[in-house]
């Protein structure tokens, strides 16, 4: 088999940017899930946009210190029983009010 003479083989820094990609592409599409269904099924009751510049202000935070994404996970399960499972590549929710 004839291998393509032009092929550079994938460093370690390109594995992990290609992650990191993968992982801000997921995080774009659950945001945009997560407003779309807030809009079609609450539309009227509450604002995506008050909710995102509430998202934004959360994470901006988050990044001065003031709470970890534990703490955020923590308080989910612990308020309204809902568990955030797995990593970034295969992260659901699940909802213990079901069981």
């Amino acid at each position: 088999m004839k291998t393509n003479p032009r092929r550079r083989p994938a460093t370690q820094a390109d594995v992990e940017r290609a992650r990191r990609e993968g992982w801000v592409e997921g995080m774009r599409i659950a945001e945009a899930i997560f407003l779309t269904v807030l809009h079609d099924r609450h539309a009227g009751e509450i604002d995506p946009r008050l909710v995102w510049d509430e998202i934004v202000e959360k994470t901006r935070a988050m990044d001065a210190g003031y709470f970890t994404a534990a703490d955020l996970r923590r308080t989910l399960l612990e308020e309204y029983g809902i568990e955030l499972l797995g990593g970034p590549s295969k992260a659901i929710a699940h909802d213990r009010r079901t069981e």
